[in-house]
């Protein structure tokens, strides 16, 4: 089975991709998030592990817009606990630090740590945390750190100078699955993009139809339709399935509202 992520060996996309496919399968390494999915429509991977929002950062908007395109159905989510580490060259003190080097939503789940303990240091944004690892393993530079997860330091054989340094223990990133299979009888989450009618209360129109049955709305994501200003789409992700969510869907639909269902799966557990 080949997996498309974004990052390398060591990062936390080839952790999710693992722990969701096994240890056999292959990752196939991509700089952006867009080389994944164009990797998977060109037919070189027969399946995507991708983030698509964090509690610190929020949403990962390019990859709303990708899912969207995407042939294949979102399968399932898988969420992860995020514990980043400040990684070194051996015997390196905070104050030789002058540029940190990690990929741009890891920097930014690291703010308060870097403005409180290296403010004097260049922070230079990377493809990948476990592809800033090898880039200082290379370099050799004791004036150069990078923050990624505890697997990437191991791989690499670098030591840790500080642990989680992320600006809240409650650091959660959620990552979907993507892949041409079936959907799963247990399936009790659903994703879709709904674009409105363009009238006064389309939206709460459309959340009511929920809120009538009593479905949980789990995320409300608006993204502006391209070639229409000040129009905007929604991914909307509700805890239902099956034929229940096909007759809400047709009862939206009615009412003249375009539905696009992304995929049904079982929803990920709550990590605290």
């Amino acid at each position: 089975m080949r997996i498309a992520i974004q990052g390398q060996a060591g990062s936390f996309h080839e952790q999710v991709a693992r722990q969701w496919y096994g240890p056999q399968a292959e990752c196939i390494p991509c700089t952006t998030f867009t080389e994944v999915f164009d990797t998977y429509e060109a037919g070189e991977a027969d399946a995507i592990v991708t983030a698509v929002e964090n509690t610190l950062y929020g949403s990962i908007n390019e990859v709303y817009q990708r899912i969207e395109e995407c042939s294949a159905p979102i399968i399932g989510e898988v969420k992860l606990s995020i514990d980043q580490m400040l990684i070194t060259q051996p015997g390196v003190a905070l104050k030789d630090i002058t540029e940190v080097y990690s990929h741009p939503v890891a920097l930014a789940q690291c703010r308060k740590f870097l403005k409180t303990h290296l403010p004097n240091a260049e922070i230079i944004e990377f493809f990948d945390t476990a592809g800033a690892v090898e880039f200082i393993k290379a370099e050799g530079d004791v004036h150069m750190a990078a923050i990624a997860g505890e697997q990437a330091a191991r791989l690499h054989s670098l030591p840790i100078l500080r642990r989680s340094i992320q600006d809240s223990g409650n650091n959660l990133t959620r990552f979907l699955v993507l892949e041409a299979t079936d959907t799963s009888p247990q399936a009790n989450r659903a994703s879709l993009v709904i674009t409105t009618t363009h009238k006064p209360g389309a939206l709460v129109e459309v959340l009511q139809v929920f809120a009538d049955a009593g479905v949980n709305l789990v995320k409300l994501q608006s993204q502006p339709i391209i070639g229409s200003p000040w129009q905007y789409k929604f991914f909307i992700v509700v805890d239902c399935a099956g034929d229940t969510l096909y007759q809400l869907v047709e009862r939206i639909e009615k009412s003249d509202h375009e539905v696009t269902l992304l995929g049904e799966y079982v929803s990920a557990p709550d990590l605290r």
